[in-house]
């Protein structure tokens, strides 16, 4: 979050009235908050963000109170090619950062949470991968069945068929014991 964001959500709780609400610049590989002081942790598509993110997941069970709950937003993938993962702007846009299901479920089972649920789950079709895969400057050229190289909106297509139902959005709660 910038500085400005952090001023504005700081004037909306002020607006609000709400005591008991308040906002920390941190990392979330660091919280900046005390071990066991916090009841609820919500994250909205931010640990696939991360390259630490079994790092994540111990942090957040660091913070929970023992009976504190969590609702996680977050991209999940399954067998993303390479140049998907290695592409910067596919990483900022929540695909190349993303981990399976399996994988992030496992991750929160090490850190401790019990109680895990798949809340929510939302699979993304080619349109929708599309136009991530449309803001990459990295699409890998391909070759037609003729020979020919391809327009990037074709490959565009190609990849974006090849990774239709293999990206979702989940929703996951759990809880730390």
């Amino acid at each position: 979050m910038t500085d400005e964001m952090i001023a504005v959500a700081r004037a909306h709780i002020l607006a609000s009235g709400l005591v008991n609400v308040e906002v920390r610049k941190g990392l979330i590989e660091e919280l900046p908050v005390d071990d066991s002081s916090v009841d609820w942790v919500i994250s909205n598509c931010v640990i696939n963000l991360s390259p630490e993110k079994e790092r994540v997941f111990s942090e957040i069970a660091r913070v929970l109170k023992s009976g504190g709950e969590m609702l996680l937003s977050d991209i999940v993938a399954e067998e993303l090619p390479e140049w998907i993962r290695s592409s910067e702007s596919l990483y900022c846009s929540c695909i190349g950062g993303a981990i399976s299901e399996e994988e992030y479920l496992q991750g929160l089972t090490n850190s401790g949470f019990i109680d895990l649920e798949v809340r929510a789950s939302a699979t993304y079709g080619e349109e929708e991968i599309k136009g991530y895969v449309n803001t990459s400057n990295e699409v890998p050229p391909l070759l037609s069945i003729e020979g020919e190289t391809m327009s990037r909106n074709d490959a565009a297509e190609h990849y974006s068929a090849q990774l239709s139902g293999k990206v979702r959005n989940i929703q996951i709660h759990g809880r730390k014991p």
